[in-house]
């Protein structure tokens, strides 16, 4: 019984790791996340020591981007308000993240902006 344990463990941690990597893919937010899940996860790379800058890594800014952008301000309720406040004051900003992640031939067809 104890040999069992030994391959089960390993195959059950590789099947975790790759579902965790393959669900953080930024493609599937319109499949998993609502909209306000989108503004609250894109929220919380703005604070702390994993804050997105533009020292980040392309994709970690891609992903970033991307994410504000899929939002559906439609679909926000409680939080719109801020969501409508951000892009209004950092419209330039995310202009030049678009054209920067264009030149860098990142795929922006998923993103949308105003």
């Amino acid at each position: 019984m104890k040999i069992s344990h030994v391959f089960v463990l390993p195959f059950l941690l590789c099947s975790l790791i790759s579902f965790s990597s393959s669900s953080n893919e930024y493609s599937q937010f319109n499949l998993f996340l609502t909209d306000e899940e989108k503004f609250d996860l894109w929220g919380s790379y703005n604070r702390g020591e994993g804050a997105v800058t533009e020292e980040s890594a392309d994709e970690l800014i891609y992903n970033h981007t991307c994410l504000f952008l899929s939002i559906n301000e439609d679909n926000l309720d409680m939080k719109k308000g801020a969501y409508n406040r951000y892009k209004k004051v950092n419209k330039k900003k995310l202009q030049e993240r678009v054209e920067y992640l264009f030149s860098k031939s990142f795929d922006m067809t998923g993103c949308s902006f105003d």
